[in-house]
């Protein structure tokens, strides 16, 4: 079965319009089923950077995209990860990411995650696991803060789970970014 999604579109008046962004979207290689003023229907839902690129396209053109509350969910949740694994966090006892998106979105979790996973492609436990290695990366090589000090700043419970998780997320060993740190520094000091 093929679902189809709306994409609102803020600024098309006339004929050309529609014309217009349909060969934008066609240059972009959105599966479109329907163009209209003001909507367009594809075939299927786009992922943020792919709702990026449109967004992009059709600017010059003097178009806009008008949010949907998915996609504006999702933006949120994002906002919501960055707060949380900043590494300035505080993080309290038995702290689960699913209960500040409760308390903060008042929504259930799930039906965050499925909306999160349904427009980025991604499940949201995966995006979050990444989020946090990319922070670890960071922290590894521009700080010469200890894997266990990091390993709290970004609420894993051991410096050992955080080894494990950077492991199977990159594929490196955590000592490799710190590598990279002292090379950086030894070239800082030869200069």
């Amino acid at each position: 079965m093929v679902s189809e999604y709306k994409i609102q579109i803020k600024g098309m008046v006339c004929g050309r319009c529609i014309s217009a962004v349909r060969e934008a979207l066609q240059e972009l290689h959105v599966p479109v089923t329907d163009v209209r003023l003001g909507e367009v229907t594809t075939v299927s839902a786009l992922t943020a950077p792919d709702m990026e690129a449109v967004r992009a396209k059709l600017a010059p053109l003097g178009f806009d995209l008008v949010e949907d509350k998915r996609t504006k969910l999702v933006r949120e949740v994002k906002m919501l990860v960055e707060q949380v694994y900043s590494g300035e966090y505080d993080f309290p006892q038995g702290f689960r990411f699913s209960d500040v998106v409760v308390k903060h979105f008042n929504r259930d979790y799930s039906s965050v995650s499925q909306v999160f996973s349904a427009v980025e492609g991604i499940t949201l436990e995966k995006y979050i696991m990444e989020f946090r290695v990319e922070k670890v990366k960071e922290l590894l090589v521009y700080t010469g803060e200890p894997l266990s000090a990091i390993a709290f700043r970004l609420g894993f419970s051991s410096a050992a789970h955080l080894s494990r998780q950077f492991r199977s997320t990159t594929g490196l060993n955590a000592s490799h970014f710190r590598e990279m740190r002292r090379a950086k520094e030894a070239s800082r000091h030869q200069s």
